[in-house]
């Protein structure tokens, strides 16, 4: 027995099939429908594009991975934004936690229109945002983490970021403007560290 759809499972079971990933993202701002190519296609009541005016286009969608063992399941996306200023946008810490979405489906080439109902891969959440600025190009990486990850969080410390500072201190703004941190910070938790006490 499969999990896809009917429809979809036989699409897929031909010699040939047009398949599609599509992203949505509900950023504090804007809710974002994106696909990984350019096409407007309409499904779970909504409308996926290519690109978006103010959000860019889908660049890559990378490593989903289920989760084993004390990790929770997730994956990595890239969104290519139409200019610096937005790209700073997308990387606010508001949208922390923000809802994400991730389909597999497959489009009719005759008419253009989604086969069956695509596959609910992921419902996740925005974790972290590393922005990329170069003199060509502009980027937002994401890393989105299951609601399973609630369930890793110890209550002895905070993590290293401007949401949870923020929980703590209101108003205070001093982690607003620190970007590009790819390994998350611990206070007060028990890691290995590299120095060894007697």
């Amino acid at each position: 027995m499969s999990v896809l759809a009917p429809a979809l499972d036989a699409e897929l079971s031909k010699d040939r099939a047009t398949i599609f990933g599509a992203v949505g993202i509900d950023f504090a701002a804007k809710s974002v429908r994106l696909l990984d190519g350019s096409s407007v296609l309409t499904f779970a009541g909504a409308k996926f594009r290519g690109d978006d005016p103010d959000y860019g286009s889908l660049q890559s969608i990378d490593d989903f991975s289920d989760g084993s063992g004390d990790e929770a399941p997730g994956f990595s996306f890239t969104l290519l934004p139409p200019s610096a200023e937005a790209a700073l946008a997308m990387s606010l810490p508001s949208d922390q936690g923000a809802r994400v979405r991730l389909w597999l489906g497959a489009r009719d080439d005759y008419t253009g229109l989604v086969v069956g109902e695509p596959l609910l891969l992921s419902d996740a959440e925005l974790d972290v945002p590393t922005l990329e600025i170069g003199p060509n190009e502009h980027s937002v990486s994401y890393d989105v983490v299951g609601g399973m990850e609630r369930f890793f969080a110890s209550e002895e410390g905070i993590t290293l970021s401007p949401t949870s500072h923020k929980e703590y201190w209101p108003g205070e703004l001093g982690l607003d403007f620190i970007t590009g941190v790819t390994e998350p910070v611990y206070w007060g938790m028990n890691h290995q560290s590299s120095v060894q006490t007697a």
